[in-house]
């Protein structure tokens, strides 16, 4: 696995409630979420600035936050994007807002980076396409906090 940036948030390994800091006996483990997910954390990464990698977070959730405070909501969730939702005239797409809640209950420090792999481009067209998507869901996230 590459080196992870010294400058990113996250931890090494999750040992606390990603929501809460609580380091209860009772907790799941969620490895699902992908490193776009940053840009809903708390203080987390911006999907334009994790450069060209791909990978995923892992992060420890008490049952409580779990449960009581809707972190479950990411339960096997795999993107921010509401698939079934119909997007407004001119947005490509709309984001899942009770995935982005829950999401903004974790704190960026306590989550940690599980798989990280630098990211190739077969054409500048692909790359290009992979950025327009990071900055319309980065525009996206900056929209849904704003409101």
């Amino acid at each position: 696995m590459p080196q992870i940036p010294d400058d990113w948030p996250y931890v090494e390994e999750p040992a606390v409630c990603a929501a809460c800091r609580s380091d209860d006996d009772r907790y799941v483990t969620v490895d699902s979420l992908g490193l776009v997910w940053g840009g809903a954390m708390q203080g987390g990464l911006p999907p334009t600035a994790v450069g060209d990698y791909v990978g995923t977070f892992e992060f420890r959730c008490c049952h409580d936050c779990w449960t009581e405070a809707g972190v479950e909501a990411l339960d096997e969730a795999r993107t921010l994007i509401d698939e079934d939702a119909r997007t407004e005239a001119g947005t490509p797409f709309a984001l899942d807002d009770e995935k982005v809640a829950a999401a903004t209950r974790l704190d960026a420090r306590r989550v940690a980076v599980d798989e990280l792999r630098p990211l190739t481009f077969d054409s500048d067209p692909e790359r290009d396409h992979v950025r327009a998507q990071d900055e319309a869901i980065e525009a996206l996230l900056e929209s849904w906090f704003d409101s």
